[in-house]
This record gives C-alpha cells, sequence and structure tokens, in this order.
C-alpha cells in the first residue's frame, strides 16, 4: 500500500523556494497527491494505513455520501507546488473527497516558487496579478506564465471600460465559449497532457504573432481548423469554404507561402 507524497522529500530537490500566499480558491481533487505533516500514515486515497484504528474510521464516519449533499466541505489548506497539492490542514476531508468522487474542493493555497526557478516565480507573480486586476480566480493554466497574455486580451477587451466588469464578461462571453469550441475539437486529441486554457493561449498566441489578433468575424472551430491545418495536423472537422477562404487570406499576409505549402507552421 503506497503513501502519498512528502511535501519535505518533494521540495528538498528544489532547495530553497519563496511562499505566495494565493489566497481561497478552487481546486482540482485529482491533482491533490501528498501531505506535509502525515505523508507516512496515509495512503495514496488518503486513507490511514493502519488497518484497525478505529478511532480514526469514526472520524472518517463524519463524512458519508448523504453530508456530503446537503453540507460543504469546509476548506483544506494546502502547499502548491509544480502543479501538485500537498495537504497542510484537512487530510481527512481530502480522503472523503476522493472517496466520493468530488472533482474539485475549496483550499487556501501556498504557492511554493524554488528560487533557482526564476519561469516558476514569474508565473506565480503573473498570476497573482492576473486575479488582482481582473477579479477571475477560476482560470486555470499549467503554464502559468500565460496568465500576463490573458491580462493583455483582458485590457484590449476592456478599453476604457472597468476591468473587473468587463473580465467578467470577456469570461462568459469569449473565453467559455472558446473553452467549449476546443473541447468539441480535435487539439485534446494531438495535445492530450494540456488544459484547455492551455490549448486556448497556443492557439491565441499563434494568431497575434502571425496576423496581430485572434479573427472575430469566424467562429472559434474555424480558427481552431486553420491552426491544425498550418501546423500540419489532421483534423475530423473539414474547414467550411466561406471561413476557410478567409482566414487562409489572413495567414497569407503573415506566413510565409512555403509554411502554408508545406502545413509545417
Amino acid at each position: 500500500m503506497k503513501a502519498v507524497k512528502c511535501f519535505d522529500e518533494e521540495i528538498r530537490r528544489y532547495g530553497p523556494y519563496t511562499t505566495i500566499e494565493a489566497g481561497l480558491r478552487v481546486i482540482e481533487v485529482e491533482r491533490i497527491t501528498g501531505s506535509v505533516n502525515k505523508c507516512h500514515e496515509l495512503d495514496r486515497r488518503f486513507r490511514t494505513r493502519r488497518r484497525r484504528d478505529r478511532k480514526e474510521r469514526w472520524r472518517r464516519s463524519r463524512f458519508d455520501e448523504r453530508s456530503l449533499q446537503f453540507h460543504s466541505i469546509p476548506p483544506i489548506d494546502v502547499y502548491l507546488l509544480d502543479g501538485q497539492y500537498y495537504v497542510i490542514d484537512g487530510n481527512r476531508r481530502v480522503a472523503a473527497a476522493k472517496q466520493f468522487g468530488l472533482e474539485f474542493m475549496d483550499a487556501n493555497v501556498t504557492e511554493c516558487a524554488p528560487h533557482d526557478d526564476k519561469g516558476a516565480q514569474r508565473g506565480a507573480v503573473s498570476r497573482r496579478l492576473f486575479e488582482q486586476q481582473t477579479g477571475l480566480k477560476n482560470i486555470r493554466l499549467d503554464c502559468t506564465t500565460g496568465y500576463a497574455d490573458l491580462l493583455e486580451e483582458v485590457r484590449e477587451y476592456a478599453g476604457e471600460g472597468d476591468l473587473p466588469e468587463r473580465a467578467s464578461l470577456w469570461y462568459s462571453r469569449v473565453y467559455l465559449p472558446r473553452l467549449a469550441a476546443i473541447a468539441e475539437s480535435d487539439l485534446k486529441k494531438h495535445y492530450p497532457e494540456s488544459r484547455e486554457g492551455d490549448l486556448y493561449l497556443t492557439v491565441a498566441c499563434f494568431f497575434r504573432e502571425r496576423i496581430g489578433k485572434v479573427p472575430e468575424d469566424v467562429g472559434f472551430d474555424s480558427v481552431i481548423s486553420t491552426f491544425l491545418f498550418v501546423r500540419g495536423l489532421r483534423t475530423r472537422r473539414p474547414f467550411r469554404s466561406f471561413p476557410l477562404r478567409q482566414l487562409y487570406r489572413l495567414l497569407r499576409g503573415g506566413v510565409p507561402r512555403r509554411l502554408l505549402q508545406s502545413g509545417s507552421g
């Protein structure tokens, strides 16, 4: 029976680190993989490894399936290190969440950024800045430096308006619909390990580098298809003739002809 990961053992591999308070947020239960104080006492499902610990079984019995339907689990406290969460307080709550198949739970998050990992530090700072200025705390990226790109996009969308208010509109009118289009596309097949938010940034940055913006006068599914075509990746969804001609002309203005002909962006 394997134990959960130990925070002390994992952080030792990185050396000195800086902590950044990320505040209360919703986190994915499947990414809670370790403990700070009880790693040698718990298995991978955060259950006690001592089979006959009656006191522990009684404590866990408080979190039965019926109670979870009517009562929210109080936030846990965790460290975030390299995309994984390590429980400071709340191991039994995590065990209940995993037992009953919860996908998300509330947590007070403290991010750990190793001193030698400048990219992680920049990413943590850019995410914090994005959340402070937009008020959006439920956007998840593995490539955390991408928050700077999202902040620029939100600022452009907001114009002279109130940034948090416009950011909320951007999230519901632009970001979520485009993520839905990504979920239905072939992008996940070609990039199975990437989050949908990271895939959105990949497509958006691709177009900004070549034509200065993401085309807005066609559906985002056509934008995705064009990206796949230029990258030389197969898609089960054929182009619609009008968006194809329009996007093809746009791309020809920013991409060398030989690149489009070879399909190897």
